[in-house]
């Protein structure tokens, strides 16, 4: 308890009841000082303080001092006479009987009460402050309702709500502290009145969500409420903490229009791992879930993203149906750090980047594809032969077109751009699982990666020579063209193909075939036709 320091002035023309009461155990986190003296008036501000007087009237003579008749207590013998005039200036009067003895434990027995009641008031109005600044110190709102509803205790925030004084608060009712008409209030969205008889009925601390209208306009409570039950368990009142939530339900509305308007997928979880919070977003491309309010997101997670790749910056991906389409959406989780850099859940979105990836997949394309003719182009074809290098065989075979210089002279550009297309068609029919690059101009190139015999070499590019003369011939404007081809391989047990080398001997071959008269073939390192051999 609080410790209280008290002043006891003794009345009296003798010391020895001051020996009495000194000689008495004090309270607990209490000092009580004693003073004697034969002058009242020299106790007269000590009283005026609050301080207790005892006046010893068997040892005084004269008239008793006017003193506050609270404060005061007489001491008088057994036999003297009590006048009205006289109890009127006491607040208690202690008979001292003749024998001393007895007189002694009388005393003792009555300072002791004195003590106790002086220390029990002293701590019953610092309980008071102390609650009292308590509750006013609160910014939610505080009251405590008798059981007719009136209002008897209010804390400051409360006064401000309903613009009140706590003196014109006092003993009132809920109509007149809110201004509410009866007959508005039966028909608004008001629930103050009821929720007390479901706590008085419950008899024990209820939660509501609570709307009252303010003369700033309606407020939304988020109110608990208590019941006050006595010693002999009969309910005599309640008692009220309300939060004035409509700012933070406002925010709340604001973040949900936010959510609502993003246009990737979220869930919020909070520290516990439960979901609180999903978008319409998320429902789109989750529809099989429905709602996972309240679910573990973790179990979730693990469920959603069984199936995921990363991408090239490290991050999931998954693909999800949406209909007709197929998404790609990628997965980011962020914490949710509170003012105290404590986790306090999760942001979790899921961003389509469908449109993205198919620009990456339409960008890389372009990067390695010839425009015209679409089949792989330089780059492409040198990024392939980096990754074929270590294969146990590579056969290169390039292709150069007889007389296309003459068809783009003589018939224009287009007729010459047509006649390279048609000629990667016929390339892809007669090579159709293999690497085909254009090197420019009409030059061409198709890499074989695996084991392959010099006569399936021979045959497949004697087909292709073939395929693409017939083609020609059935347009005028390609006849005079015919086409030529240099072939090269190299076998390996270990280690890397020297590509560099394997490139320039294939065009040896070529430049072999074009002077021997074109429209036909060489195999480096053999002799083909009419006596023409390329060395190695």
């Amino acid at each position: 308890m609080f410790f209280n320091r008290f002043t006891v002035c003794i009345i009296s023309s003798e010391k020895k009841i001051e020996a009495v009461f000194s000689s008495i155990p004090q309270p607990e986190d209490s000092a009580f000082e004693l003073k004697t003296c034969s002058r009242a008036e020299d106790f007269s501000s000590a009283a005026a303080s609050g301080c207790a007087v005892i006046v010893d009237c068997t040892a005084i003579s004269g008239d008793i001092p006017d003193f506050n008749a609270e404060n005061v207590v007489l001491l008088i013998s057994a036999d003297a006479p009590l006048s009205d005039e006289t109890l009127e200036k006491s607040g208690e009067v202690w008979v001292v009987p003749k024998d001393e003895a007895l007189a002694e434990k009388l005393l003792k027995l009555n300072f002791k009460r004195l003590m106790d009641n002086m220390k029990f008031r002293a701590d019953s109005h610092k309980n008071e402050v102390c609650f009292n600044t308590a509750i006013d110190s609160v910014p939610d709102l505080i009251w405590f309702k008798d059981s007719r509803g009136a209002h008897l205790i209010v804390n400051n925030s409360f006064c401000k709500a309903v613009e009140k004084t706590k003196e014109q608060i006092y003993k009132k009712g809920h109509y007149y502290i809110w201004d509410i008409p009866k007959s508005e209030y039966e028909q608004g969205d008001y629930v103050c009145l009821e929720s007390e008889d479901i706590v008085v009925e419950a008899r024990k601390t209820c939660l509501f969500d609570e709307k009252v209208k303010t003369k700033s306009g309606m407020r939304q409570f988020k109110t608990y409420k208590s019941p006050l039950i006595d010693s002999d368990g009969n309910i005599f009142g309640t008692c009220g903490i309300a939060r004035d939530i409509t700012d933070i339900q406002n925010t709340n509305n604001e973040l949900d229009v936010v959510l609502e308007s993003m246009p990737y997928a979220v869930i919020v979880a909070d520290k516990h791992g439960s979901v609180i919070s999903t978008n319409s977003k998320f429902s789109s491309y989750f529809p099989e879930d429905g709602s996972i309010i309240g679910e573990n997101f973790e179990s979730w997670k693990e469920k959603a993203l069984a199936e995921h790749t990363l991408n090239a910056d490290g991050n999931i991906e998954i693909t999800k149906s949406a209909g007709d389409e197929t998404k790609t959406l990628v997965f980011n989780e962020q914490p949710i750090i509170d003012v105290f850099n404590e986790n306090i859940g999760t942001v979790n979105v899921f961003r389509d980047v469908t449109l993205e990836r198919a620009f990456e997949q339409q960008t890389l394309q372009n990067a390695n594809t010839d425009f015209l003719t679409g089949l792989h182009n330089r780059r492409s074809l040198f990024s392939y032969l980096r990754l074929v290098k270590n294969e146990p065989q590579l056969s290169l075979i390039t292709i150069d077109l007889d007389n296309f210089k003459s068809v783009n002279d003589t018939f224009g550009h287009q007729i010459g751009d047509e006649a390279l297309t048609e000629t990667s068609a016929m390339i892809k029919k007669c090579f159709p699982n293999d690497f085909i690059a254009r090197l420019g101009g009409d030059e061409f190139l198709v890499v074989i990666s695996g084991i392959c015999s010099e006569s399936e070499l021979e045959s497949s590019t004697a087909n292709l020579l073939g395929t693409l003369c017939g083609a020609y011939r059935s347009r005028e404007e390609f006849s005079m063209m015919t086409a030529s081809a240099g072939i090269a391989y190299a076998v390996i047990e270990s280690g890397s193909h020297n590509i560099e080398k394997l490139m320039v001997n294939s065009d040896s071959a070529l430049y072999c075939a074009k002077n021997s008269g074109k429209a036909t073939y060489k195999l480096y390192g053999k002799v083909v036709r009419d006596g023409i051999t390329v060395k190695k």
